[in-house]
């Protein structure tokens, strides 16, 4: 049961439930993907996936210098059920507004350097 306790609590945050959102639609996502399209500080944007990482609900993995986090494959089936009834429930303007700034970051990263890409998302 405190494992149950412990993903609903990460999931109580306006910040973490953007962050399992993002992950939704595109998978893998760094740290500075979260902090340009969430506008969010360097140490905010880790602490928060952190916080989700360490409730189990993210992996992460190393590529060169840069750290990609996604949600973990292994959740038990009845955490995958709630994130996919979330999943099924972010259709309102505000989470396609979202969706928006995330597509629009990740055309402009193909673009240019890996995260050296500032300004408008």
């Amino acid at each position: 049961m405190e494992k149950l306790v412990q993903f609903f609590k990460a999931l109580s945050d306006k910040t973490r439930l953007q962050i399992v959102a993002l992950l939704q639609w595109e998978k893998e996502l760094c740290v500075c993907d979260i902090e340009n399209i969430l506008d969010l500080s360097q140490s905010k944007a880790s602490r928060h996936l952190r916080y989700l990482l360490n409730s189990g609900i993210l992996t992460d993995k190393r590529k060169n210098v840069w750290v990609y986090y996604s949600i973990d494959r292994n959740l038990p089936e009845n955490e995958k059920i709630f994130l996919n009834l979330f999943s099924k429930n972010t259709t309102s303007k505000e989470w396609m507004a979202l969706k928006l700034k995330l597509e629009n970051w990740v055309k402009g990263k193909l673009d240019a350097d890996h995260c050296n890409i500032k300004g408008e998302v």
